[in-house]
């Protein structure tokens, strides 16, 4: 891929990493727990703190996700939420709100059913700074990742504790915007802890790019989020948030953005809590 300037994402979480700490990024999934509520949760997400924020587009197979974000996505589903909501949804985010960089997560189906040269050019009209596939390795559909790379959006790579070590290089060096790490195997919003592999996964990450890293799975709480923020520059938190929006009960969407948006809030303080040695960016 040819060098380009970084993106508002990415540029955010260098900027954080010069000051020694790292950003939260919460996970919302589109249209959950219904169209107007899911609109309103990005807002209050924005202003509880957020340095970036995740919009999951629903699927019906969502075979990385746990149950609470299974439930969210055939939630959303059910009404109505589609690839093309999805991006609705974004750019009425950015049209709000213009400092908080926006990526959309997905799975592989979604983006081929909608066309992926227009998926690519209606993400970046709608303010969309990158894409996680999740479903979909770097190695693979090589004209899918051109395709978002033409159009300027980051390409996000996903690795895990089990990655081979050998083909760590060639998927880090794909990576715009930040590498996100697993911080175990295993799907969405399960009580492990954090795998011990998961530093070594982090360090060598480090030494092959100067791209932010973030890590998720599993941060539920402002003591694990503190843990990653002194290893990570992102925190990502998905399915925490999801049930918290469950707890609200699915007709009261003041009450998931009045629970979603103390959550985030909570969790933000504890990352800008952690101070590390800045780096040079």
């Amino acid at each position: 891929m040819s060098a380009r300037a970084p993106s508002a994402l990415e540029a955010k979480l260098r900027g954080l990493r010069a000051q020694g700490r790292a950003g939260l990024v919460p996970f919302l999934t589109a249209g959950y727990p219904d169209d107007a509520t899911s609109a309103r949760l990005l807002l209050a997400c924005a202003r509880a703190g957020a340095a970036a924020i995740e919009l999951g587009i629903p699927f019906s197979d969502p075979l990385a996700d746990g149950p609470a974000l299974q439930q969210a996505a055939q939630v959303a589903l059910e009404r109505g939420m589609t690839t093309a909501g999805v991006l609705a949804t974004a750019g009425a985010f950015r049209a709000a709100e213009a400092d908080v960089p926006l990526v959309i997560m997905t799975y592989a189906n979604p983006v081929l059913a909608y066309g992926v040269s227009r998926f690519a050019a209606d993400a970046v009209a709608a303010g969309v700074s990158g894409v996680i596939v999740s479903d979909l390795p770097q190695e693979e559909r090589a004209d899918v990742w051109a395709a978002f790379g033409e159009a300027g959006l980051d390409t996000i790579p996903l690795l895990a504790p089990t990655t081979a070590a050998a083909r760590v290089p060639l998927v880090v060096a794909r990576a715009r915007g930040f590498v996100y790490c697993l911080s175990r195997t295993g799907v969405t919003g399960d009580e492990r802890a954090f795998a011990d592999e998961l530093d070594g996964l982090v360090a060598t990450v480090r030494r092959l790019t100067d791209v932010p890293g973030g890590i998720g799975f599993g941060v539920d709480d402002a003591a694990k989020a503190r843990h990653v923020a002194a290893r990570a520059d992102a925190v990502i938190v998905g399915a925490a948030i999801a049930r918290r929006i469950a707890g609200a009960g699915r007709g009261d969407g003041a009450a998931a953005v009045a629970a979603v948006g103390e959550f985030v809030g909570q969790l933000a303080a504890a990352v800008a809590a952690v101070v590390k040695a800045p780096s040079g960016d």
